[in-house]
């Protein structure tokens, strides 16, 4: 009898000692991954010549109060030809609008107005924690209807994003934005969860149960949404706006085969092209001319 009370004595204290680690380190994990002065806040280095371009531009500064009362901002930029033609380029993880301005002015150059919004936590926009595309997703819903209030019955939009912003991108066709011709999806992650997962394994080399699972409701605590509802296998079946997926072949931050899913989730028109020899968004820095060359191409498709 005493050796069974000892077991069951040993056997709470180690499940305790076990649901602390938990608590602890899924706290620890939401902090890292979600908040605004976490790896997201890790310095980007300094601003390329098409950054500061972008930045220095005569850009407009636009602005939306979301649904949870945030105070979202977004650089406009007419193109120099007065067009309804408008690209929404969004920033990845950890940047902001001020990163995207190789982006922003392969579009303008191309003859395109350019809509690049602070996702909420990121550059101007306010917000504590990190949306990672599903958050967001609403909110980009909102500057397209800003766009659209803008140009009328003429408007035409389209969707470019680069790695959480190509998430963002693909969550948010899931939502029937008006007015969309077509979208461009640069390196971007099917699940958050499944980014998550990997990154957790391949970063501190932990497995992602039950850190993930626990972590989840830190996100629906504090963030404010469950981040194992974001899918591209939901959102994408609900979309025909033309897709365009470009990943690198050596894409070690969101493995490639994300792009093969996404392609697969695609029910619209679509288009794969797989950059060989392209690390995690690097596929514009690897391809050069031709990713300008394809993605305006593609643009040019759509838009009427």
């Amino acid at each position: 009898m005493r050796v069974k009370k000892y077991v069951k004595v040993i056997l709470s204290i180690a499940i305790g000692v076990a649901l602390v680690a938990d608590i602890g380190g899924s706290g620890y994990l939401f902090h890292y991954a979600f908040s605004k002065n976490g790896y997201s806040s890790k310095p980007q280095g300094p601003l390329s010549k098409d950054d500061k371009w972008f930045v220095n531009s005569k850009a407009e500064i636009w602005q939306q109060t979301s649904k949870d009362k945030l105070k979202l901002k977004a650089r406009f930029l007419p193109a120099e030809k007065k067009t309804a033609k408008t690209v929404v380029v969004i920033h990845g993880y950890g940047t902001g609008s001020s990163y995207m301005g190789d982006y922003a002015k392969m579009f303008h150059d191309a003859g395109y107005n350019v809509l690049a919004p602070d996702n909420r936590s990121f550059g101007m926009s306010q917000g504590k924690y990190v949306g990672y595309g599903w958050k967001d997703r609403d909110d980009i819903v909102n500057w397209i209807k800003q766009i659209n209030q803008k140009f009328g019955q003429k408007s035409e939009i389209g969707l470019f994003g680069v790695s959480m912003g190509a998430a963002t991108v693909m969550y948010t066709l899931g939502k029937h934005p008006q007015n969309v011709k077509f979208a461009i999806a640069d390196c971007g992650y099917s699940t958050i969860s499944g980014e998550l997962n990997y990154q957790i394994k391949d970063m501190f080399g932990l497995p992602s149960f039950p850190l993930v699972p626990t972590a989840s409701l830190y996100g629906d605590a504090l963030a404010g949404y469950n981040f194992y509802q974001a899918s591209t296998k939901d959102t994408l079946k609900k979309s025909k706006v033309p897709l365009y997926i470009i990943h690198g072949s050596k894409d070690k931050f969101v493995p490639t085969e994300n792009a093969y899913k996404n392609y697969r989730y695609a029910k619209g028109p679509k288009k794969l092209w797989i950059v060989k020899g392209a690390g995690h968004a690097e596929a514009k820095k690897v391809a050069g001319q031709k990713y300008v060359t394809n993605t305006i191409d593609f643009a040019k498709e759509y838009f009427k």
